[in-house]
């Protein structure tokens, strides 16, 4: 079956915001999509707005591989892509109706690409945490933690949060801190717990989260009870894991 623009469109969103992150497999399906790095550092995981695609799932790995030869494809004239779907077996009505693999056509080319079963695709199938704080960010403090990154040679970053704001810390191994104060508070979305609450410390990979708010720097984030924190990466959400 034909893939329409717009599924095509939000497939294309998906990877290139995967990319961002370093996850290689992705799946979606009806009204979820989700996904996760081989590191287990960060999950994709999106239900709100996630449009009717014409094929019930799919399963995405080799993405870069995906897009490598999406590029070259779509650089053609009369770009098209198809989904090959199974056979319908009669004795089997409700089997998994995944897509097998995508075609991509062109001008005198034609690319195969052999999809997964989503079932082999290990992410996790819900996000069972509330979001607990809401933070303000800016561009200034994405560019300083960037730099701070390099001045500091670290690979994680400490958010901190306290009655005096939040700010950010990176150390280096002689215990030398670059620390930098970027919001004057958390705000509480949690309604069950103590409004003077606003306390928390939570230690995240530099290498995951620099990346994700270098696409979105003026947006706020979030950091859920268990210490995820959670933003938005061209309208889909990505959860960074805390680090021990």
């Amino acid at each position: 079956m034909k893939v329409d623009a717009a599924s095509l469109a939000y497939i294309q969103n998906i990877v290139k915001t995967a990319q961002i992150a370093k996850i290689g497999n992705i799946i979606i399906e009806p009204n979820r999509v989700r996904a996760i790095d081989d590191e287990k550092s960060v999950v994709l995981f999106q239900e709100a707005d996630v449009p009717d695609m014409p094929f019930e799932s799919i399963g995405l790995n080799r993405i870069d591989v995906f897009m490598n030869r999406f590029d070259v494809a779509r650089s053609v004239d009369n770009f098209e892509l198809e989904a090959i779907m199974p056979d319908v077996d009669p004795d089997k009505p409700d089997a998994q109706k995944f897509v097998r693999a995508l075609v991509m056509k062109g001008k005198g080319i034609k690319i195969d690409y052999r999809c997964a079963n989503p079932a082999t695709i290990q992410a996790p199938k819900a996000i069972n945490d509330k979001s607990k704080f809401k933070v303000e960010m800016n561009p200034e403090a994405v560019l300083l933690m960037s730099k701070g990154q390099s001045a500091m040679s670290s690979d994680e970053v400490t958010i901190t949060s306290d009655k005096t704001g939040v700010s950010f810390e990176m150390t280096d191994i002689n215990g030398d801190a670059f620390t930098h104060k970027f919001a004057d508070k958390a705000t509480l979305l949690d309604k069950s717990a103590n409004g003077k609450d606003v306390n928390f410390t939570h230690k995240y990979p530099l290498k995951v989260i620099l990346p994700l708010f270098k696409v979105s720097s003026d947006a706020p984030f979030l950091v859920t009870t268990k210490g995820m924190l959670k933003v938005a990466v061209n309208g889909l959400d990505m959860y960074v894991l805390p680090r021990a």
